[in-house]
């Protein structure tokens, strides 16, 4: 039998603090192909972008998971997904909460895409469906490789009206 999704008790998604820069930044460094951002841009993303900007901590035990996101102008009413990266015995779990967090803020902000690059296999185009099935089974659009990925292709979700107001 597979693992079962370990969920964080007393966990809470909270904007980043400048006191969460180290924890974002050596996670970051574990991943392949992830860039190490610097404490400048998490300041910034921090300071400009809070509210896409968020950090899984649990009492006690600490920071889980991060989510670096910003709004864009193309498409309008977008959110780009930069990064998002969690401690590994707690991947499954912060994915799930995240894409919670995302709809609920998808919701509340009236956003109508969400833009990520990821690798082009079978396992992240089975994530980007469950992605796409918390908002209603939202338009997957995969559109160009990414110029200086590393194998990965851009997606987008476009979100339409009618699934906000089905629930």
């Amino acid at each position: 039998m597979k693992n079962a999704i370990r969920p964080l008790v007393n966990s809470r998604i909270r904007a980043m603090e400048p006191t969460d820069f180290a924890f974002i930044r050596a996670l970051a460094a574990e991943i392949p192909n992830f860039t190490v951002p610097s404490e400048f841009l998490l300041w910034f993303f921090s300071r400009f972008h809070p509210d896409y900007c968020r950090v899984i901590d649990q009492e006690p035990g600490g920071l889980k998971a991060y989510l670096l996101a910003m709004p864009t102008s193309h498409p309008p009413n977008g959110l780009a997904i930069w990064q998002v990266a969690a401690a590994e015995s707690d991947h499954a779990f912060a994915l799930e909460y995240f894409a919670a967090y995302l709809r609920d803020l998808v919701e509340r902000s009236c956003l109508t895409s969400l833009s990520f690059s990821m690798p082009n296999n079978p396992v992240s185009l089975r994530l980007i469906r469950s992605l796409a099935n918390k908002f209603g089974n939202c338009e997957i659009a995969k559109l160009d490789t990414v110029p200086v990925g590393q194998g990965e292709v851009e997606f987008r979700l476009s979100i339409r009206l009618q699934n906000r107001l089905k629930d």
